[in-house]
């Protein structure tokens, strides 16, 4: 069955593309929804027609939401690198890893990488590292899968992000339960999960930003005035529902992060000193990419009021990169990683402080791993001779 809703005014493209990523956590009963090609209605489909009624409410809130998103802000270009590499873009990439047996993707939004993808993988991330340490002597870190959800909503995260969250359960502590679990699944092919009184969520979850683990580490410490880095390579998941796609979107993916902590002008001057850096990486896998204005996916309810906030203030970047052509001929693109000011609300929150005493700053950078190497095999294909030479010996040797 198929809904179809008129939107009060047409809509931007940017939006557009939000309203249909956003839509998969509207209800289980939507299967689909697509924005038509003007923008001014979108078109529902139902998993099944007894659903009408409800769908129809939760959409009407959800697009009530979405659309109060009515400011427009010119798009900041910061950097911008561009490939030598003249031959046209790879499609299908991720086919063409699985068939080589360079990735293996269980499903559902994590895979795991061999062979030359593999080797790209981790000299993205050391080449990131090597960098970061040629210009800041960054403190090595290594921050757990895991974190508490009282840490998230000290972070904030449930406020902006709650469809994201991914919590950690275990069957309860009762021998019947757990020994019912056994037998139920002993000899068989697919799991059958316990019953969902079973299951016991003892408040912690799989860390959805490699950021969060840090700032608990700082925690009631005074931060001398030439700052700190603090850098480390970390797992993230990020709950995506149905917009699970390859290596462009993943529900668990790796991360090389890169925090400030200090005083504003710290901050502020460290972030400005690492933008020339993401292009030398860039330049060194000689990948197009742009650092530009951008702004986090809130959850419906609160996009507006905090999209507006962030571009505003401009306290967010993107590293976008081209990863394939859309229908139109157009080059498709991808944020690739992000880099962020967080003002002092980590120094508040974790009471980490500068020498005056005043609430330290926060500044960060995360590299999604991942799509640099999707970006990768899609800007240079799977012949070794497209590729920089000095890259070409460390993947493909």
């Amino acid at each position: 069955m198929t809904i179809v809703i008129d939107l009060p005014r047409q809509i931007d493209e940017t939006l557009a593309a939000d309203i249909e990523k956003e839509s998969v956590f509207v209800s289980p009963h939507l299967s689909t929804l697509r924005v038509n090609s003007d923008r001014t209605n979108i078109a529902a489909e139902l998993t099944d027609p007894m659903w009408d009624d409800d769908v129809r409410e939760k959409l009407g809130r959800f697009l009530d939401a979405m659309l109060k998103r009515v400011h427009q802000f010119d798009t900041k270009v910061f950097l911008q690198t561009e490939r030598r590499d003249p031959k046209p873009f790879q499609a299908d990439v991720h086919g063409e890893l699985k068939r080589r047996g360079w990735i293996h993707d269980y499903g559902g939004g994590h895979v795991s990488l061999a062979g030359p993808a593999l080797k790209l993988a981790r000299a993205i991330d050391a080449a990131a590292a090597d960098l970061y340490r040629r210009d800041f002597p960054f403190e090595d870190r290594q921050y757990p899968a895991l974190i508490s959800a009282d840490l998230l909503a000290r972070c904030g995260y449930f406020e902006s992000h709650p469809n994201a969250v991914c919590f950690v359960g275990h069957i309860i502590e009762d021998f019947d339960a757990i020994e019912n679990f056994r037998v139920t699944n002993s000899n068989i092919d697919e799991t059958v999960l316990p019953p969902k009184d079973h299951v016991h969520l003892p408040g912690m979850c799989l860390n959805p930003a490699a950021c969060f683990p840090c700032y608990p580490s700082l925690q009631g410490q005074k931060i001398a005035d030439e700052g700190r880095v603090l850098s480390w390579n970390g797992r993230v998941f990020r709950f995506e529902s149905r917009n699970v796609a390859g290596l462009d979107r993943l529900w668990e993916f790796g991360v090389r992060e890169i925090v400030f902590v200090g005083s504003e002008d710290f901050t502020s001057r460290s972030r400005e000193r690492a933008l020339p850096l993401i292009a030398e990486l860039a330049e060194r896998f000689d990948l197009a990419c742009q650092i530009e204005t951008a702004a986090d996916p809130f959850f419906a309810t609160v996009s507006a009021a905090k999209t507006f906030w962030q571009r505003a203030q401009e306290v967010k970047n993107e590293i976008m990169m081209p990863v394939g052509y859309r229908e139109d001929g157009s080059e498709r693109r991808l944020a690739c990683g992000s880099i962020n000011l967080h003002g002092n609300f980590f120094g508040e929150r974790f009471d980490i402080t500068t020498g005056d005493g005043s609430p330290a700053f926060t500044a960060c950078i995360g590299i999604g791993i991942e799509r640099w190497v999707l970006a990768a095999f899609v800007q240079h294909g799977f012949e070794p001779d497209r590729w920089p030479s000095q890259v070409r010996d460390l993947v493909f040797a």
